[in-house]
């Protein structure tokens, strides 16, 4: 691995602060998503997970800027608890009126069995050390808690980078493909749900806006090219369902 492929990856711990040291980027790649999603919707299928065994207290690791908590909390009734390694990602939770607390997922501040559900969105390839997420999420689960894992498949969005001239590959640390073997290891029952969908890009300007917001492709907003059809790329989430004893 080259030392610029180390520096891109998604588990590099200084790519991670700078990225989500602020909000813009994340809220720019989010509401594009939203807006141009046709199909199945991942972040949908993550809040049905949490809402289908009607928690109690929810602990959200990753928070971000906290649009999920709230969610949790004023659909669902539910107590919610968030927790980031951002100081403006609280910040930004705790002006949802979410109870949030600065912290590393490698490493929880809460006592053993605490939470009936623990959801981690799209988070567990950010981190280094997995088994130490994994271990931490688990102990603070009560007996039959659930844990809920977003994360994307390796092919998520290929053809919008092939589009534009790069190589759709790459090898997420905790993906579609791998996640659910990395949990099996620490609960007896993981079940994996496809979000399978497409994002269809209507004109440049939107493309080129969602790619300059990408972590680790914003460089290629520069190869957007004039079109006049829509450009669709398949979109692939995975949402892991793991059921504590």
């Amino acid at each position: 691995m080259s030392e610029i492929d180390r520096e891109l990856r998604l588990d590099n711990p200084m790519l991670v602060r700078w990225e989500f040291a602020s909000e813009e980027r994340l809220a720019t790649r989010n509401a594009i998503y939203r807006q141009l999603i046709e199909g199945d919707d991942g972040e949908e299928f993550l809040f049905q997970a949490v809402a289908e065994v009607r928690p109690g207290r929810v602990l959200e690791v990753g928070c971000g800027a906290g649009e999920l908590a709230a969610r949790i909390a004023d659909e669902l009734g539910a107590e919610v608890v968030a927790l980031d390694s951002s100081e403006r990602m609280v910040s930004l939770t705790r002006q949802r009126g979410v109870e949030a607390v600065i912290g590393d997922v490698q490493q929880l501040p809460f006592d053993d069995e605490s939470f009936d559900c623990v959801v981690a969105g799209w988070l567990l390839y950010h981190v280094a050390n997995r088994e130490a997420a994994i271990t931490e999420c688990k102990r603070v689960l009560r007996p039959s808690g659930r844990f809920v894992a977003a994360t994307l498949a390796d092919e998520n969005l290929a053809d919008l980078w092939r589009f534009l001239g790069s190589s759709g590959e790459r090898t997420l640390t905790f993906s579609s493909a791998n996640g659910k073997e990395q949990l099996e290891e620490h609960f007896p029952h993981v079940e994996a749900r496809e979000a399978e969908g497409v994002v269809v890009f209507p004109d440049p300007p939107s493309m080129r806006q969602f790619v300059a917001a990408d972590m680790t492709r914003a460089h290629l907003a520069a190869n957007v090219p004039a079109f006049k059809d829509p450009v669709p790329a398949r979109s692939h989430h995975t949402v892991f369902v793991a059921e504590k004893v």
